[in-house]
């Protein structure tokens, strides 16, 4: 065939029939004809596509689906049959012929029953009769019974009052089967779902009225409503205080009714003297729960599932329900949302007048895509949506097979008001082509707007879902392709996220639509309000009197949940040294040197979870435990009052919270108990929480503090050296010069540690490897790093025995030098740390191709003489090499400085100056000179060379014309530091301590998250009012401040004596240098960050101490 079909084409190359005829249309013709004959009917009759290659059009696919779709409303001609049909006029029956006309027939009717009975009265009409096919199984039954004529007449009750007691009597008997014959027609799989009764069968209420078909309907609906649980999905506020817009599921329908929480009226009124009586009387502290929402009340007693009181079974659905009505039942009890639900995703993306909206419907595999666009310039395309939809899809693990049948539609508009009609439009199109219980998803800046312009949003329960601020940030040009494929990105993401939330709201037993963005804080907020009321847990400053009437009000579930971070303690403050008290500090132990060893740095995690767990150890060692057996630890004196008595039956009760989770995670591998136990110090500490307790936080911090120093300790005792250390991170300096020795000691060190049942639950995991560490703080340091991220140590090493090094160069100090200094800087530092290593692994090389010893292990006097060989070798390169290197370079730096060659160019007479930063606090004017100071004071942390640096350090000096010990050659760090606690994003939830100061990327002014795949900016404006609060409680701490007695460090007790019992004067606790000092650095970061509000708080605190603010 192919030789004819070249022979014809006259073509010498291979010839496909199908590229000369037009294949596509006779393939449309054969598909056209195989769905006429096979597949459509195939379809309407429920089987599946016998023809995959043939495709369904969308019209079958609409038809196939309302077929199946189980929530499809019944049609109301259902419930209606045909009359039966009359006989022709004129034909009379052959058994009625010889009877009385038709026309005179009395009218018929089934036997009558009264109260409770099954069968109304059917009256029949002239010309009807009843047909056995028209007779209901339990009447049949009845009318098929021969002693039912009989009984058809009751006797007098004058006249033979025996008969008509038996006639009674058999007609409850009667009765009483027929309500089971009833009550077996209800469906017996407890689903509460009521099947439907046979045809022209009817029940009747308590009133004997008729219910026919679209009542017992209704009926069905209110059975189910009152009998079955209800699945919240949503609570949200209305207008009217104390009542809520409640979507609930029953029964597989979402209804939306309303519920009032409010506090009984005529309970207040009775109590009200009492109330009054006991508010004037003294011993009575305050009133609490004041600042707890009705939303959070309902969400606490509710959760996710609960049940109708029986006392309201008959209440009709429209009313309005009170939450006393309803009953918390657990979802181990009651599933939650098990059943898949229909849900549609309405992404926004929009910068002033430009802007994208995504409608994206799954349960109708559709796409809508609404460009808005004054200038209607058209940029993307359908196909090329429908392109990035499937490489996303299969990028998170869809199925292509999940996706080709998707469309992708694009309409381009001029504003946003006509791209909400649009999109409110498809909403009304989805709803009815798609019935059944269904969620909104939302992800937008601003939701009120989005509801704003889409009105039916609110017929829906709505799930927000956090929105990335650098999705709204569009380029001058181009902008909309990247804003498609990042709305298809997020329809893809939008499915996966909906199920994580769904297990989170199920896991925290709260509404879908009212899990907060940070779920961490508020999962753990109403756990902790749900474990304090079960535990009956009263703030610690209430009186007994007190306790006694608040026992009679609350039943002592009082929580101090505030949405300030202050906790409410009916209205009370303790005491002001304690409510004053300056935040909370990390503690930080730094060794500063020059670690020519393996180094390791160790990440910690759940320090704060052990310190909770193992409290009842660690105060044991103080003679006392905080859990509230015995006198309280830690007690050093500073409070007038012992805040851990207080705080005990909440530490407790927070013990076993804590302990669950672990529990759980442990024993389940729950994910979310996992992440919440990895949060959790966070969640104590943050202000964000709204069960936040300074005093709570007091306590943990104090107990772990006492588990990090046992901890330290440990490691000492192992050998260890500690480099720095803090609550997340440990750096320890080994002995070992080979990092295969290093991972092995690594590994004996982790063992030994987790075998003490004091750190049980702490986990040490190693972050990093050094070669060659050169560290003078935590924002100061520089290194040679090993590189572990894609291979074991052994198969690193090469012939020579050496690693791939990277040296790592991280000093803040050398921001504050002059742009052209810098580079100088980071070489020279970077050669005193590598040419030392270098000479080592050289040294170590030459003695392994060395003759083989006997005693391969090195011994303790060949280890001192290696030692000292680097020592040697380190001294005779200070002497030459750097002393040369650095005389060149200062000359050369003075000479580049003091040269007006570059005084027009702005950008490099901008690099010749000293730049001022968030942290600086000296006048330094001399390039030169601070360029010494700063590598000289580097070099002196390595303690062996301390002498010939300082011998460099006089000669660079007398280059600089500056005397050796005078003022102006001392080194001062010069950037001052403030750490911003638990700043958290809002988008990936990362929590971060933000050093405003020393922190590369906010010295740039870049406040995204590190995190990848998120860069979600950070909110300013939180970190200014965060920032706002600190300065204001730090002034208050300074002028409410003790005197202390200079001799015997005292407190001062009286407040009108001038001196000490001790003769000694007194002085404030912090002086005013040190506080204008603090206030300088918050004054300092307000102007580089452009703090306007933090910036004039602190110049008017500055101008009030008379002091300049520069």
């Amino acid at each position: 065939m192919k030789a004819y079909l070249k022979k014809w084409c006259k073509s010498s190359s291979d010839v496909v029939f199908r590229s000369i005829v037009d294949w596509a249309y006779y393939r449309q013709r054969l598909s056209s004809a195989i769905q006429k004959i096979i597949t459509i009917p195939a379809a309407m009759q429920k089987v599946s596509n016998p023809v995959p290659r043939v495709t369904h059009p969308e019209w079958l696919w609409k038809k196939v689906r309302e077929k199946d779709d189980k929530y499809r409303q019944k049609s109301l001609t259902d419930m209606f049959q045909k009359k039966p049909a009359a006989l022709p006029d004129g034909i009379e029956d052959l058994e009625d012929m010889c009877k009385t006309s038709e026309k005179h027939r009395p009218t018929l009717s089934a036997p009558s029953h009264k109260k409770g009975d099954l069968i109304d009265e059917i009256p029949l009409q002239e010309g009807e009769c009843i047909g056995q096919e028209d007779i209901p199984p339990i009447e049949k039954s009845l009318n098929e019974d021969p002693e039912n004529e009989a009984r058809s007449k009751t006797p007098d009750k004058e006249v033979d009052y025996e008969a008509w007691v038996e006639y009674k009597k058999l007609k409850r008997k009667e009765t009483r089967e027929q309500r089971k014959r009833q009550r077996e027609v209800i469906d017996p799989t407890g689903d509460d779902a009521v099947v439907a009764l046979p045809r022209n069968v009817s029940r009747k209420d308590g009133k004997g009225k008729r219910q026919a078909g679209v009542g017992a309907m209704f009926r069905s609906q209110q059975a189910a409503l009152t009998r079955s649980h209800w699945q919240l999905l949503q609570l949200v506020p209305t207008q009217s205080p104390g009542f809520f817009r409640a979507w609930i599921l029953v029964a597989g329908e979402m209804y939306k009714l309303q519920i009032q929480v409010v506090c009984d009226e005529a309970q207040f009124k009775d109590a009200r003297k009492f109330l009054s009586a006991h508010l004037a009387d003294p011993d009575v502290e305050g009133v609490y729960e004041t600042k707890i929402s009705p939303l959070q009340q309902a969400i606490l007693r509710l959760g996710c599932v609960c049940t109708v009181d029986a006392k309201a079974s008959k209440r009709n659905a429209n009313a309005t329900w009170s939450v006393d009505e309803l009953h918390m039942k657990t979802t181990a009890e009651s599933a939650y949302l098990k059943v898949a639900l229909n849900s549609f995703f309405i992404y926004q993306s929009c910068m002033n007048t430009r802007g994208l909206y995504t409608l994206y419907t799954p349960a109708a595999e559709k796409i809508l895509v609404v460009v808005v666009n004054p200038r209607n310039n058209k940029e993307v395309s359908s196909v090329q949506l429908e392109k990035q939809f499937r490489d996303a899809a299969s990028n998170s693990g869809l199925s292509n097979l999940e996706v080709s049948t998707w469309t992708v539609k694009v309409e381009y508009l001029s504003s946003h008001q006509d791209a909400g009609r649009l999109l409110n439009r498809s909403l009304v199109e989805f709803r009815d082509q798609h019935p059944g219980p269904t969620v909104a998803l939302t992800q937008c800046p601003n939701t009120e707007d989005l509801m704003a312009i889409i009105p039916l949003l609110n017929e829906f329960p709505c799930v927000q879902i956090p929105c990335n601020v650098r999705d709204s940030q569009y380029q001058a040009l181009g902008w909309q392709p990247i804003a498609g494929r990042v709305a298809m990105h997020r329809c893809v993401a939008s499915s996966v996220w909906l199920q994580e939330r769904i297990s989170l709201a199920r896991y925290a037993h709260v509404p879908l639509g009212n899990v907060d963005s940070d779920w961490l804080l508020f999962t753990a907020d109403t756990f902790y309000s749900r474990a304090l009321r079960e535990n009956q847990q009263v703030p610690p400053i209430l009186t007994s009197q007190a306790f006694d009437f608040l026992v009679i009000l609350s039943g002592c579930d009082v929580l101090w949940s505030s949405d300030d971070g202050v906790p409410d303690l009916g209205g009370a403050i303790t005491d002001d040294s304690t409510s004053l008290e300056d935040e909370v500090q990390q503690p930080a132990v730094s060794f500063p040197g020059a670690y020519r060893n393996v180094t390791i740095e160790f990440k910690i995690y759940h320090l704060a979870v052990n310190a909770l767990l193992k409290s009842s150890q660690i105060s044991e060692f103080e003679g006392g435990t905080v859990d509230g057996d015995g006198s309280a630890a830690f007690n050093d004196g500073s409070n007038t009052w012992n805040e851990e008595i207080f705080c005990s039956p909440a530490f407790r009760v927070l013990k076993q919270l804590v302990g669950g989770w672990l529990a759980d995670a442990i024993s389940t591998g729950n994910n979310y108990s996992d992440a919440l136990l990895q949060h959790v110090y966070r969640w104590i500490c943050s202000p964000q929480s709204k069960l936040h307790d300074p005093a709570l936080q007091r306590v943990l911090h104090k107990v772990m503090q006492k588990v990090f120093a046992l901890l330290l300790m440990e490691l000492r005792k192992l050998g260890a050296t500690i480099v720095f250390a803090d609550f997340n991170k440990i750096i320890i300096a080994t002995n070992k010069s080979n990092i295969t020795m290093a991972q092995g000691y690594c590994e004996y060190l982790l063992k030994t540690v987790k075998a003490r049942e004091l750190f049980e639950w702490i986990d040490l995991r190693p972050k990093q490897y050094w070669h060659s560490l050169l560290f003078m703080d935590q924002h100061n340091y520089g290194g040679i790093k090993a590189n572990t991220a894609t291979q074991s140590f052994e198969h690193q090493e090469d012939q020579n025995g050496t690693l791939p090094e990277e040296i790592v160069s991280y000093w803040n100090i050398a921001e504050y030098l002059p742009k052209v200094t810098q580079d100088y800087f980071v070489v020279i530092v970077s050669e005193y740390i590598y040419i030392p290593w270098k000479h080592a692994m050289d040294e170590a090389a030459r003695r392994r191709a060395g003759p083989v010893s006997s005693t391969p292990s090195i011994t303790v006097a060949a280890a001192a003489d290696m030692e000292a060989g680097e020592i040697l070798f380190l001294k005779e390169k200070v002497q030459s090499h750097f002393t040369e290197k650095l005389l060149k370079t200062v000359r050369d730096v003075q000479r580049h400085m003091n040269t007006k060659k570059y005084e027009d160019d702005e950008e490099l007479q901008s690099a010749r100056e000293f730049p001022k930063l968030a942290g600086s606090h000296l006048e330094m004017t001399d390039a030169a000179l601070e360029f010494i100071k700063h590598v000289c004071a580097v070099f002196m942390l390595d303690q062996r060379v301390q002498h010939e640096v300082l011998v460099l350090r006089k000669n660079l000096l007398k280059l600089a014309r500056v005397r050796e010990f005078s003022q102006e050659a001392t080194f001062r760090d010069p950037c001052l530091s403030f750490i911003l606690p638990n700043v958290i994003c809002s988008y990936c939830n990362d929590c971060r301590d933000m050093d405003l100061c020393r922190d590369a990327a906010l010295i740039e002014r870049d406040w995204r998250c590190v995190m990848p795949l998120c860069g979600q900016p950070y909110n300013r404006e939180w970190v200014e009012n965060a920032l706002l609060q600190i300065v204001r409680k730090r002034e208050r701490l300074y002028h409410l401040q003790d005197l202390l007695c200079v001799k015997c460090r005292q407190v001062k007790a009286s407040h009108l004596a001038e001196q000490c019992t001790c003769a000694g004067n007194f002085r404030c606790r912090e002086s005013p240098k040190d506080f204008l000092q603090r206030m300088r650095v918050f004054h300092n970061i307000a102007v580089y960050h452009g703090f306007d509000l933090l910036q004039e708080c602190v110049s008017w605190i500055l101008q009030t101490a008379a002091i300049p603010e520069d």
